[in-house]
C-alpha cells in the first residue's frame, strides 16, 4: 500500500530509492514486493542500495541517494539499522517526499527519534485503534486488559501477533475435534473468520495468509495514527515527509 498512498497524496511522485541490510530474508521480500508495486504503477526505480546490517553509519549511502533525491524512501533492516538510518536521514541533506522505515510502529522508534519522528512511515500488522469486525475470540479492549494483568503495559503488534495465533489455534480445535497436526492444518485451511487481529483465511494449498491486511501507520505529533488502508484510515498522510515534522497536531 505504500506507492498507491503516495500516489494518492501526489500525483506526480515518480521515484523511489530503496536502503536494506544486506543479510536475511525480510530485508529483500520486502524490497522486492515495493520494486513489483512500482513497475505496476509506473514509479522509477532510482536506486536501490544495501548495507552491512553491524554498520554504525549510514552517512555515505545517504549522501549517494542525496544525488538522486527521490519522491519515496524505503528502508528497511534490523531494528538498530531502522533507528540509525531515521536519525541519520533527519540530519542529511536528502528530502525524500515520503519516508517508510519498517521500524516505524513499535514504540521504541518514537523513543529513540522523540519529535524527530513526525513523518515517518511504517507497515504495522495490527493497531488497536484499527475497527477490525469480530466473529470470533475477545476484542482488541479485552486482549490488552489481559496482557496488561500479566504486566505488559506497552504492547506493540509481535506481542500481539502470538496472542492472535492462540486464538487461531483454539478456533481450529474447535471446528476440527481434534489435536493432531494434519487434522488441524486441513481445517485451517478451510476457515474464514475475523479475530480481534483482523481476518484470518489462508491458501490450503501454500499456507499463506491471504486475509489479513497489513496497515499502514505514520507519526504524527508524536502519535501513531492509520493512513492506509481507506476502510481503516484515521488521518490523512501529512505530507511531504519534513512538513509532516513541522505541521502541528490537527486532532485528526
Amino acid at each position: 500500500g505504500l506507492l498507491p498512498l503516495v500516489r494518492q497524496a501526489d500525483p506526480q511522485a515518480v521515484s523511489v530509492a530503496i536502503l536494506r541490510a544486506s543479510r536475511g530474508a525480510f530485508p529483500r521480500v520486502v524490497s522486492s514486493a515495493v520494486e513489483q508495486q512500482a513497475a505496476a504503477l509506473g514509479f522509477r526505480l532510482d536506486c536501490c542500495r544495501e548495507y552491512d546490517p553491524a554498520t554504525t553509519d549510514l552517512s555515505g549511502l545517504l549522501d549517494e541517494i542525496a544525488e538522486h533525491q527521490p519522491d519515496v524512501l524505503l528502508g528497511v533492516g534490523r531494528i538498530r539499522n531502522d533507528l540509525l538510518l531515521a536519525r541519520q536521514l533527519v540530519e542529511s541533506r536528502v528530502r525524500p517526499k515520503a519516508v517508510a522505515i519498517v521500524a516505524t510502529p513499535i514504540e521504541e522508534f518514537q523513543e529513540a527519534l522523540a519529535g524527530d519522528s513526525d513523518g515517518f512511515i511504517g507497515p504495522s500488522q495490527w493497531e488497536s485503534s484499527a475497527n477490525y469486525p469480530i466473529d470470533y475470540g475477545p476484542t482488541a479492549a479485552q486482549v490488552l486488559e489481559s496482557l496488561g494483568r500479566y504486566g505488559h503495559h506497552r504492547v506493540d503488534y509481535p506481542m500481539v501477533q502470538s496472542y492472535a495465533a492462540g486464538v487461531v489455534a483454539q478456533r481450529c480445535v474447535e471446528a476440527s475435534e481434534s489435536l493432531e497436526d494434519r487434522v488441524l492444518r486441513d481445517t485451517a485451511g478451510k476457515l474464514d473468520f475475523s479475530t480481534f487481529y483482523g481476518r484470518f483465511k489462508i491458501d490450503p494449498a501454500t499456507g499463506r495468509q491471504v486475509g489479513h491486511s497489513v496497515l499502514l501507520v505514520q507519526r504524527q505529533a508524536s502519535q501513531k495514527v492509520v493512513v492506509w488502508p481507506p476502510e481503516q484510515r484515521q488521518c490523512a498522510l501529512a505530507y511531504p515527509w519534513r512538513d509532516a515534522a513541522r505541521t502541528p497536531d490537527t486532532g485528526c
